[in-house]
């Protein structure tokens, strides 16, 4: 069993409050088409999403006719997934698991790893991760991990954000250490002014702290060496990647 890492109870408790939110099941569809693409994939093949969420993008990869397996250690999301894939009439397999303890071995033919679900544990087991996606790929798969641009953010990372979710005000605080390379936010939820109280009362939600890789650090914590190629992208649209891409992906054919 993995140890614990820093932001395990905010994505069980706190993330999923919010978290479809952030996720748009329009721009889901949309980048399975892109990585299919790439992937050059015919139905029945096999697909592993980890972590999974809520599963925007496992349902639009069984839309494709592909047989998906999701992976999320949070069983609130997994059951949103379950309920996306009925009213989609898809079906997935979906597992309660957290992804560091992964045993599959040569099963896929595609593997996705998508919106910055990698850098919060420690860079050792982010090591170990990627490891275990090569793993889970066939001889010629291709793995997909996207995530936040380190090199973008630290130059755009706004100290407080706000977003409407359902009904209320979700106020993040933000802070990067240059020196970890990590970005920490502090998640509230806002409460509306009273005569009495004039200014807006918030509720502490959680906490969250993620490791942000540069291009060249996450192209070598993959061991290009053991891939036969390996591609970088600014987005889940083929955009070419610039020190001003917001997104980091890296596309790896085993």
């Amino acid at each position: 069993m993995p140890l614990v890492f820093q932001s395990e109870r905010f994505f069980r408790e706190a993330w999923p409050q919010f978290s479809q939110a952030f996720e748009s099941s329009m721009d889901a569809a949309s980048e399975v088409q892109w990585i299919a693409g790439l992937a050059a994939l015919e139905p029945p093949a096999r697909v592993l999403d980890a972590p999974c969420g809520f599963g925007r993008h496992s349902v639009e990869l069984a839309r494709l006719g592909f047989a998906v397996t999701g992976v999320d250690f949070n069983e609130t999301e997994l059951d949103r997934a379950r309920k996306a894939a009925r009213e989609a009439g898809v079906e997935l397999a979906l597992a309660c698991e957290d992804m560091r303890d992964m045993e599959f071995s040569g099963e896929f033919d595609l593997a996705v790893n998508l919106f910055s679900s990698i850098g919060f544990f420690s860079d050792d087991e982010d090591r170990l991760l990627l490891d275990r996606f090569w793993r889970a790929l066939k001889p010629g798969g291709l793995f997909v991990l996207d995530t936040r641009n380190r090199d973008q953010l630290v130059r755009s990372l706004p100290p407080e954000e706000r977003k409407r979710v359902s009904g209320w005000t979700l106020r993040i605080e933000n802070a990067f250490d240059p020196a970890t390379s990590r970005w920490r936010a502090r998640w509230f939820r806002l409460k509306r002014a009273t005569a009495k109280t004039k200014e807006q009362a918030q509720e502490l939600i959680g906490e969250s702290e993620i490791r942000l890789y540069s291009a060249h650090e996450l192209s070598a914590m993959l061991r290009p060496e053991r891939w036969s190629r390996v591609e970088l992208y600014g987005g889940l649209d083929g955009t070419p990647f610039s020190l001003d891409a917001p997104r980091l992906v890296l596309a790896a054919w085993k």
